[in-house]
């Protein structure tokens, strides 16, 4: 048996580590494949490349990989589509963030903020030739807290990912897992062109609830940050207090936000 992780960040290392300190995995035995843009260095997430490079692992292209028999693959947020037929094995997993049949494709920490979504999850799936659309195995639930950023439900995603990935591991190996095809009803795909990131607009004509959205899922540091009156803006906190009007007044840390309902958003300035 070989099993190929494939992916980046902490949710990839955490998984090989459990591979090889809990299941007992032989390195020979375990294969890794890197994301195009991973370039060894450490950032706001660890390096897989860094990390296979300074463990002595088998770093492996996904060309190289459609030959081996007995194989496991498993995608932790690996960046290509993988085309089933080139592959011997039929044993290719994922795991996408997002309840699935749900938020198939990209943006998964932003377009559930958007929609007001209070809950979503993680998925295990079987990879066939669509995007995300294989039979599943396993998924996990958790609420989206009311003040949660893109990168605070991102973080959450991370953690539940692994859990799942722990906890369904073993079937995958031994086969015993069970899965089922997905249903068309509640089913949602959004594709890279869905967002333009380089143009965010807020529509302030519109509930608190819905202005608060907008902001808070467009908020991810390491990637962007949205702005109002030209101060980008950091952190989001819906609050139950009400005024009169929709209103946008600017104070030195924080701009105090109120949409059509009147509710109070405090929306706070990077320092």
């Amino acid at each position: 048996m070989n099993i190929c992780v494939a992916g980046k960040y902490s949710i990839a290392i955490n998984a090989i580590k459990y591979l090889i300190e809990t299941i007992k995995i032989s390195k020979d035995s375990l294969f890794i494949c890197i994301n195009r843009d991973d370039k060894g260095e450490d950032k706001w997430q660890p390096s897989l490349l860094k990390y296979a490079n300074n463990n002595g692992l088998n770093n492996i292209n996904i060309s190289s990989l459609q030959d081996i028999e007995n194989l496991i693959f498993i995608s932790l947020e690996y960046d290509r589509i993988i085309n089933t037929n080139h592959f011997r094995s039929d044993q290719l997993f994922n795991i996408h963030f997002s309840l699935l049949p749900n938020y198939k494709g990209m943006y998964t920490s932003t377009h559930p903020i958007l929609n007001g979504e209070n809950t979503t999850g993680v998925t295990l799936h079987l990879i066939d030739n669509g995007i995300d659309t294989g039979p599943i195995i396993n998924q996990l639930e958790f609420d989206i807290g009311i003040n949660y950023s893109a990168k605070d439900l991102y973080k959450k995603y991370l953690e539940y990912g692994l859990r799942l990935f722990k906890e369904s591991i073993l079937s995958l190996i031994d086969k015993s897992y069970k899965h089922k095809g997905q249903t068309n009803i509640g089913s949602y795909y959004y594709s890279k062109n869905s967002i333009d990131f380089n143009n965010i607009k807020i529509d302030y004509n519109n509930t608190s609830f819905s202005i608060h959205n907008q902001i808070r899922a467009y908020i991810f540091e390491d990637y962007q940050l949205p702005t109002i009156n030209g101060s980008k803006i950091i952190k989001s906190i819906l609050t139950d207090r009400l005024t009169k009007n929709s209103s946008i007044n600017e104070e030195r840390e924080k701009f105090i936000i109120s949409g059509i309902d009147g509710f109070i958003i405090e929306a706070y300035k990077k320092k």
